[in-house]
């Protein structure tokens, strides 16, 4: 039997009450207890921000940097980006409900509990990132590349991915079977991953490729005593008397 997939643990988020209202996030600032409501925070450097037990909510990111930013325990509603850099931040506990964003540029993230639900998200690039207990529920991804990536206890419900590539990707806990899946390229890097019978006879061709297998259908019959030819199981090899 085949064995389950470790489910992500949920993010363990406990917002104070009530939360400081501010206006604007500032570069190698350090805030807690937060919330930032209806801002705009477009093409904002916010290098290196803090933002710990704290929430945004309809906001707009687009083209803001937060690379080596530090979020714990936030919420993210509802905020919107065409672009939005996270290059080398690292994420705990941290929930994105009803986002937009065109582009996640996330690659040497780390992320520990973390959640996306209901969101629509673009090119997300998660190459070199270190992930743990991450859950996508209810998305739709254009193009997801974890390559290079080391990913622990992943799960997607019911999501759409149209393309993803996982080029020298560890995976352990894995489970794709909750999402539809177009394109996956690098197959030879799905090791620790879960999926579907529905998808494995999508990816059949591309796994026999990779393998070496030729597939031909329709060929000569093989040699009465080559077809007959028969694969033990190891029970049988370890019964005496029995043929092999």
């Amino acid at each position: 039997m085949a064995r389950r997939a470790h489910a992500p643990r949920t993010p363990d988020i406990d917002l104070p009450e009530p939360l400081e209202p501010i206006s604007a996030l500032a570069a190698d600032g350090d805030r807690d207890g937060v919330v930032l409501a209806g801002a705009d925070q477009s093409n904002r450097d916010l290098t290196g921000l803090r933002l710990t037990a704290s929430r945004l909510a309809d906001c707009d990111l687009h083209g803001a940097r937060l690379a080596r930013a530090l979020l714990a325990e936030c919420e993210l509603n509802r905020v919107e980006a065409s672009a939005l850099d996270l290059v080398g931040a690292r994420l705990r506990d941290v929930m994105f409900s009803r986002c937009r964003i065109g582009e996640l540029r996330a690659h040497d993230v780390e992320m520990v509990r973390v959640a996306v639900r209901g969101s629509r998200l673009g090119y997300v690039n998660l190459r070199d990132a270190a992930v743990t207990d991450l859950r996508f529920e209810r998305c739709a991804i254009a193009d997801l590349d974890v390559g290079a990536a080391s990913l622990e206890r992943v799960a997607f419900d019911d999501c759409s991915i149209e393309r993803l590539h996982t080029a020298h990707a560890e995976l352990r806990d894995v489970d794709l079977s909750g999402a539809s899946t177009g394109v996956i390229g690098d197959v030879g890097h799905l090791r620790g991953a879960v999926i579907t019978s529905a998808q494995l006879v999508t990816l059949a061709p591309l796994l026999a490729e990779h393998l070496g297998i030729t597939v031909r259908d329709g060929g000569r019959r093989a040699p009465e005593r080559l077809s007959s030819a028969r694969v033990a199981s190891p029970d049988a090899r370890d019964r005496p008397g029995r043929p092999a």
